[in-house]
């Protein structure tokens, strides 16, 4: 196997006590101060698993029955984003930040693309995160950087390479009672983990862990305990092993394994001999930020990293991404159970008194006399049932209840308003029909009522794309770091556009290529109702362009709409029946041609040309690029050798134009004869006289220094090109 860098800090045996303990004080101090929001948390997973109450004594055979409330509107909000993540239309774009990074801007969009939907096959675990933030309001994920590799005839070979995602339970990120705004402003966090033995000995090759070999033995023998559940810390887990009908506090069938608290916070160095860990002379003044292991079942550290060597050029150097359903102000905001567990508690108590009432109506109550005869504990009341007593009409009366359900029928109404009211989830955003009411009667109202419902939706979804770019720039951070100097991933010609190079069904991305800043943004798939009001507009736009002589006499043009057509009604591939035609030989304004050169593309000088204007433009982009302290200089030379062509193509023009003049005049002087009626004779030699060079500004004057590299046949400073 590679040995892996070693990245281990060698601490005396007094510093890794001190460090132990610090790492074991802070972690049960968190856990006391979070006991009122794990037990919240704890009660939302038994409401998401749908765990009934215990009944009371006495009222077993009473209605119990939980209504779900909680359980569709999570389901309901859980696909509606990750449709719009996930879907068929969904892509990353990269927005560059410097204006050198706009010619790979689609390679680098095309490479996160193809990183997060396929490589890492996101969709799984991001559904669990973003459950978990609809649940509990906030959710977290370790993203470090991975290598995953195994062995085949004793060569390694690479399974997966790149930034890893794996959702952490709410039990096992704890974090202190702070006021603050990301996870990455805690004075310190501790992710909690379970490893095996084994997994301790790889970590200990792959510099992750420290002294395992040496301790093994006590490593080994902590591990047989099987207990599987801590506690104190873990209440969350419990109730889901509730639902799952299994106890994992001390199985029988369950394998070795260790509890690791790994603690992100800050430390302060020694300065050379031991000291005190509140010495202001033994220590460095400034904290370091530093990754502790802790195996809390031996009570030892095994390990100790300084995140300023391991994530160097980051930031925000603790390995986790994490995102909250409401932007509020608050760190630990409500999600979808804390919204609502007061309305599934009100909708149970009202269902479960409907429930009771019919009983009553079904089920008679009946009055009798001790002496008559009548068996009550025995008697249940059937059809058909005859029961005999010593006089029916006084010795049992029967005591018929009705039952009123439009009352409850109205409060379950009420409290269900309430709730869409909440959410924006209507009926109708969930795809069912409307039972209210005031439900809508028309196609037009019902239109209305979607679009202000998706008003309130979209406030879910803008929070929720700006928690992805985050997590998209921590992916990108990553790559930048680790990723090797050239890294193959899959795309194809078509979506590449010619922009970069495709062999093999994909592409290289070159350290080159990665040296640049941007930032992501994830462009949301369209919902079916989208899509299909789309295509609504596609076809409306057709039939117009169809009756449009601008674009029914333009080749290029009517292959495009009528691609968008096909397009919209689910057929992509009406560019392989009908080929696009080519490009007619159309001028370009010299604005567009300045900023497709700053893309990275090329442009030419076009016989249609206004060329005056174009080299005037040229010109005074050139000036406003000079002064600019980021100028793409490279863009700047193939403009320059642009202005010269230009400048060449209207010298040529001003050449023909006068040798047409010219030989106008010496046609109308000869006369209708050929010169027989008189006139004046052709100059000497037959040959047009040119006109004097056009005078322009030199594009190179004031720029020689950094734009030297034009070419051999670029002009100097000072003659104009020939």
């Amino acid at each position: 196997m590679k040995q892996a860098k070693d990245y281990q800090l060698k601490l005396s045996e007094p510093e890794l006590t001190r460090l132990g303990n610090r790492v074991l004080t802070d972690y049960r101090n968190a856990l006391g101060d979070h006991e009122r929001r794990i037990a919240k948390w704890a009660e939302y997973m038994r409401r998401w698993r749908g765990t009934p109450d215990a009944p009371l004594l006495g009222e077993e055979a009473k209605s119990n029955y939980p209504v779900p409330l909680i359980r569709w509107n999570v389901f309901a909000q859980w696909a509606k984003e990750m449709d719009s993540l996930f879907g068929d239309d969904a892509e990353i774009i990269a927005v560059p930040v410097g204006p050198s990074d706009y010619r790979r801007v689609k390679k680098i969009g095309l490479y996160m693309t193809w990183r997060v939907f396929d490589s890492m096959k996101l969709t799984n675990p991001f559904c669990v995160f973003v459950l978990r933030k609809l649940l509990f309001g906030r959710a977290f994920a370790y993203a470090p950087y991975t290598r995953d590799t195994y062995d085949v005839g004793g060569k390694e070979v690479i399974d997966y390479e790149g930034p890893e995602f794996t959702p952490l339970h709410p039990d096992d990120l704890i974090t202190p009672v702070e006021e603050v705004n990301t996870l990455h402003e805690f004075s310190h966090v501790t992710r909690r983990y379970r490893v095996t033995p084994d997994q301790l000995l790889q970590g200990e090759e792959e510099g992750k862990y420290q002294g395992i070999t040496a301790n093994f033995e006590s490593i080994l023998n902590a591990s047989r305990s099987r207990q599987r559940r801590e506690f104190q810390g873990e209440e969350i887990k419990l109730e889901q092993d509730l639902a799952e009908g299994l106890d994992y506090r001390v199985p029988l069938s369950s394998g070795n394994s260790l509890v690791v608290l790994e603690w992100y916070g800050k430390w302060r160095k020694l300065k050379g001999k031991d000291a005190s860990e509140d010495s202001i002379k033994g220590r460095e003044l400034r904290e370091s930020d530093w990754v502790v292991r802790f195996l809390l079942d031996t009570n030892k550290v095994i390990g100790v990293q300084d995140l300023a060597e391991l994530y160097p050029m980051k930031k925000n150097k603790r390995p986790f991404v994490e995102a909250s359903m409401v932007k509020d102000g608050s760190y630990w905001s409500p999600g979808l159970a804390e919204m609502l567990v007061d309305s599934e508690d009100e909708i149970r108590v009202n269902h479960n008194l409907g429930t009771q009432a019919q009983q009553f109506s079904v089920g008679p109550m009946i009055f009798f006399r001790p002496a008559s005869g009548f068996n009550a504990e025995k008697f249940k009341y059937e059809p058909f049932m005859t029961v005999p007593v010593d006089n029916p009409s006084t010795d049992v009366k029967v005591v018929e209840l009705a039952a009123n359900l439009e009352a409850v029928a109205i409060k379950e109404q009420s409290v269900l308003s309430y709730v869409e009211k909440l959410t924006g989830l209507s009926d109708l955003a969930l795809g069912r029909q409307s039972d209210r009411p005031n439900a809508p009667k028309t196609a037009r109202q019902t239109v209305a009522l979607l679009e202000e419902g998706n008003v309130r939706i979209s406030l879910n979804t803008k929070v929720l794309a700006e928690d992805m770019s985050e997590v998209l720039k921590h992916f990108w951070e990553l790559e930048y770091m680790f990723t090797p100097e050239q890294m193959f991933f899959r795309v194809t010609e078509d979506d590449a556009d010619g922009l970069f190079p495709v062999h093999d069904g994909g592409s290289m991305l070159t350290s080159e290529d990665r040296d640049g800043r941007y930032d992501f943004r994830l462009k949301f798939a369209n919902s079916v109702y989208s899509r299909e009001a789309e295509k609504e507009k596609t076809l409306a736009r057709y039939q117009l362009d169809l009756q449009n002589p601008l674009i029914a006499q333009n080749p290029r043009a009517l292959w495009r709409v009528t691609n968008d057509a096909h397009a919209a009604l689910g057929d992509p591939n009406f560019a392989d029946l009908v080929p696009e035609p080519p490009d007619e030989d159309m001028p370009v304004n010299p604005k567009e041609e300045w900023a497709r050169l700053q893309q990275g593309e090329d442009i030419h000088v076009n016989p249609l040309d206004n060329d005056e204007l174009h080299l005037i433009r040229h010109m005074k982009d050139l000036k406003a690029a000079e002064s600019d302290p980021n100028r793409d200089l490279d863009a700047m030379k193939k403009l320059i050798v642009h202005y010269t062509q230009q400048l060449d193509q209207l010298q040529h023009k001003k050449i023909m134009q006068a040798a047409i003049e010219q030989g106008l005049q010496q046609a109308q002087q000869q006369g209708p004869l050929g010169g027989l009626g008189g006139g004046q004779q052709p100059q000497q030699g037959g040959l047009v006289q040119a006109p004097p060079p056009v005078q322009a500004p030199n594009p190179l004057a004031g720029a020689q220094g950094e734009l030297g590299g034009v070419g051999p046949g670029a002009p100097q400073p000072g003659e104009m090109p020939q």
